[in-house]
């Protein structure tokens, strides 16, 4: 097996697309549960929305052929019967000449077919004067005009949005079907790593962050986590836990131990498995180009660099999507803007760069400005804005000139 021998950047997107996605199995949740999970059935409605005649105005409900010669010059004058508020139980069917007040979102009493807006209309005691006409259906929200009974409300793969909750409770569901969510395993390795709670660092060593960011944008992606914790630089330790983490998920998403030194076991662990599919051992991208993607039988597994900008770029660009479409999720949309640069920035041929900027103004004008610090610092990402792409034939980019920028 050769490492580090690098492809495209587009190549391993293209790799990453023609990977099929999980058979997720189903589980049924509350409805109060599953806002940003998708749907595994589809779900039909037990009831008409509304299940009941109601009006969009504050007015009075009539029988509308009663009202066809009223004008400003002509008014009409109809009987009050009843006043119905939102949520009362019409007692009184409207005959003509009659009219019951009905106020936004109330039901329509029997015999009504029309609802005259109230600012048409004077009362006086027991009458209402009415000075303009209606048509038959005037102002009234018909029986099913939301959601048919029987009718598909939500169709299978959909992922539930705010509105989505919304029109189901309309709807009076409860409990909803969705897909159960892919499992990721989770793997932070290096001797110098230390969880948080070591109050006193030593000297060469440094808190874990990989397995923090990763894990709350894993979970952003429709994921499950399984964190299987800190593994120093031990062949055993490390092909225990990278053991457990492929019977139990998934994905398999392991940080540090991706390049080409003896203390980088990520590639040893790979080879002792059956089964290996792919093998992706370089990525012509900066940073991280030592990215390894593999596939172990059913397994999708993806061995990040150690230091936590280059594994978070490594995430937002190859991995993030991939993981929203195994999760069913629509795929992130990038924000972004054009702006010109205010220095010229260097890159290195041969690596499709991806280089966290920060915006400023200069001279009242929006700008691009290059992030100093580098891959090995997590500064790095705290302090931009955003990245542009600087293609890997191109060493030079002038203060000037026009670029992308996809905000974070």
């Amino acid at each position: 097996m050769k490492f580090l021998k690098t492809i495209r950047v587009e190549e391993l997107k293209q790799i990453l697309d023609e990977i099929p996605r999980i058979t997720l199995e189903e589980e049924t949740i509350d409805l109060d549960l599953a806002f940003g999970r998708v749907i595994s059935k589809n779900v039909v409605s037990a009831i008409d929305v509304p299940h009941f005649r109601k009006s969009r105005m504050d007015g009075y409900a009539v029988v509308a052929e009663d009202t066809f010669t009223a004008d400003e010059n002509n008014i009409i004058s109809l009987e009050l019967i009843e006043t119905i508020q939102a949520g009362d139980k019409p007692e009184k069917e409207i005959k003509k000449g009659q009219c019951s007040y009905v106020a936004t979102g109330a039901a329509i009493p029997e015999g009504a077919n029309g609802v005259v807006m109230v600012e048409f209309t004077e009362k006086h005691d027991k009458t209402i004067d009415i000075s303009q006409a209606i048509t038959p259906d005037t102002y009234i929200v018909k029986v099913g005009h939301d959601v048919a009974k029987g009718g598909t409300i939500v169709p299978k793969k959909s992922m539930i949005t705010l509105p989505t909750i919304g029109i189901l409770a309309s709807c009076g569901i409860e409990q909803v079907k969705v897909y159960k969510k892919p499992s990721v395993s989770l793997i932070s390795t290096g001797n110098e790593l230390v969880p948080l709670d070591v109050e006193s660092l030593e000297m060469g060593k440094i808190y874990d962050v990989n397995s923090h960011i990763l894990k709350k944008a894993i979970e952003n992606a429709g994921c499950e986590v399984n964190f299987f914790g800190i593994i120093k630089d031990d062949l055993e330790s490390l092909k225990n836990a990278f053991n457990k983490a492929l019977s139990s998920g998934d994905i398999i998403i392991l940080s540090g131990g991706t390049s080409k030194g003896e203390g980088d076991l990520g590639p040893q662990i790979l080879e002792s498995h059956e089964g290996l599919e792919i093998f992706i051992h370089g990525v012509r991208i900066k940073p991280g180009k030592p990215l390894i993607f593999a596939k172990i039988n059913s397994k999708n597994i993806f061995i990040l660099p150690g230091y936590p900008t280059s594994a978070l770029s490594c995430y937002y660009v190859f991995i993030e999507n991939f993981l929203r479409r195994m999760s069913g999720l629509p795929p992130k949309e990038k924000d972004s803007k054009e702006f010109e640069l205010a220095e010229r920035i260097y890159s290195t041929v041969g690596r499709h760069q991806f280089k966290p900027i920060k915006i400023k103004e200069i001279d009242g004008v929006k700008k691009i400005a290059p992030i100093q610090t580098g891959s090995e610092a997590i500064s790095t990402l705290f302090y931009a804005d955003g990245y542009i792409e600087i293609d890997e034939l191109e060493s030079i980019i002038e203060k000037g000139e026009t670029r992308t920028v996809y905000f974070f």
